[in-house]
C-alpha cells in the first residue's frame, strides 16, 4: 500500500500501516442514530470525548447539523450556537487531539478554526459555499472532501462517476490554494451513493487510489448495513460496522468515520494480524 500523508493544523496522519479512526460526535438533537438534547451540553460532550478516545479514536468529528436523508437545513447562526460551546469545551479538555468539524458553511468553518479545529469535513466537496476553500487554505487546516450531488439517489451510480466528482472537488481545493497533502477524499456512501452502488464502490475502492489523497469511508450504522443485516435500529449496527471496517482496511481505506470506535478498534486489531500473516499489503 502506497504511503500517503494527511497534514492538518496540529499534526499529520501517515497512511499505509493502518486506518485511523475518526469518531463521530453529534452536537445535534436529530441525528439518525444518536440525536438528543444532551448533545448540546458541553460537559456531557467532554465526557463523550473521553470515552471515544479511551475506546481507540484517533480524532473526533463534531457536527452540529444533521445531514441524514430528509434533514431540515439550519442557518449558520443556529449551527454555531450548537457547535461553538461544545467545540470550545472539547478543545480545552483535549488540546492535542485532532478535531474535525463537519460543516459545509464557510462562516461556521471560520469560527470553528478560530476555536481550534484542525480539519473541516465538507459533505459538499467545496461546491456549496464558494468561500470555504479560501477559509481552509488560509488556516492550513486539513480538508475532507466528500462526493455529493443533488441528483436522484435512487438512480444507480458507477465508481467512475464518483471518482470524476472527487477529481472535480480536488481541483476546487487546488484552485483555492489548498496543498494536496492537506486533503482526504470521501466517496459519500449513504448520500448520493445508495443501495447496490455502495457495495460496488466499496469492493472496488482501489479505483480511487490514484487520486493522490487518503480515502475516508463513513459507513457507520447506515441504512445499507440495516438492509444487509435486517437490523432496523441504527444503534444495533455497530457489529456490522466493525466487520465492514476490517474489510475496508484490507481494501485500502485510510480513515474510518464511526460511532463506536471500540468495536472498530478491535476489528482492526484482528485485521492487522490477518494482514501480517497472510501477506496482504
Amino acid at each position: 500500500m502506497a504511503t500517503r500523508i494527511f497534514r492538518f493544523r496540529r499534526g499529520e496522519w501517515v497512511f499505509g500501516e493502518r486506518p485511523y479512526i475518526l469518531a463521530i460526535m453529534n452536537v445535534t438533537p436529530d441525528s439518525f442514530s444518536d440525536g438528543g438534547p444532551l448533545n448540546r451540553d458541553p460537559a456531557y460532550q467532554v465526557d463523550q470525548a473521553a470515552a471515544l478516545l479511551e475506546d481507540g479514536a484517533d480524532g473526533l468529528d463534531l457536527g452540529a447539523e444533521s445531514t441524514r436523508p430528509g434533514h431540515a437545513p439550519i442557518s449558520a447562526t443556529e449551527e454555531w450556537e450548537r457547535l461553538g460551546p461544545v467545540l470550545k469545551a472539547v478543545r480545552a479538555a483535549y488540546p492535542h487531539v485532532p478535531l474535525s468539524v463537519d460543516t459545509y458553511k464557510a462562516e461556521v468553518a471560520r469560527r470553528a478554526l478560530a476555536e481550534g479545529a484542525d480539519i473541516i469535513n465538507d459533505i459538499w466537496g467545496l461546491s456549496r459555499d464558494p468561500a470555504m476553500g479560501s477559509v481552509v487554505a488560509e488556516s492550513q487546516a486539513g480538508l475532507i472532501l466528500m462526493f455529493n450531488s443533488p441528483d436522484d439517489a435512487a438512480v444507480p451510480i458507477g465508481t467512475a462517476e464518483i471518482r470524476a466528482g472527487l477529481v472535480r472537488a480536488i481541483d476546487l481545493a487546488t484552485q483555492a490554494g489548498i496543498q494536496p497533502d492537506h486533503v482526504v477524499v470521501d466517496p459519500g456512501i449513504g448520500f448520493r451513493v445508495q443501495g447496490d452502488s455502495i457495495w460496488t464502490l466499496l469492493t472496488h475502492l482501489g479505483d480511487l487510489n490514484d487520486l493522490g489523497a487518503g480515502i475516508l469511508i463513513g459507513h457507520s450504522r447506515k441504512r445499507f448495513l440495516g438492509a444487509a443485516t435486517g437490523l432496523a435500529d441504527p444503534r444495533a449496527r455497530d457489529l456490522a460496522t466493525a466487520v465492514l471496517s476490517a474489510l475496508l482496511a484490507n481494501a485500502g481505506a485510510d480513515v474510518l468515520r464511526v460511532h463506536n470506535p471500540r468495536w472498530t478498534h478491535e476489528a482492526l486489531a484482528i485485521q492487522e494480524r490477518w494482514r501480517v500473516f497472510h501477506g496482504v499489503d
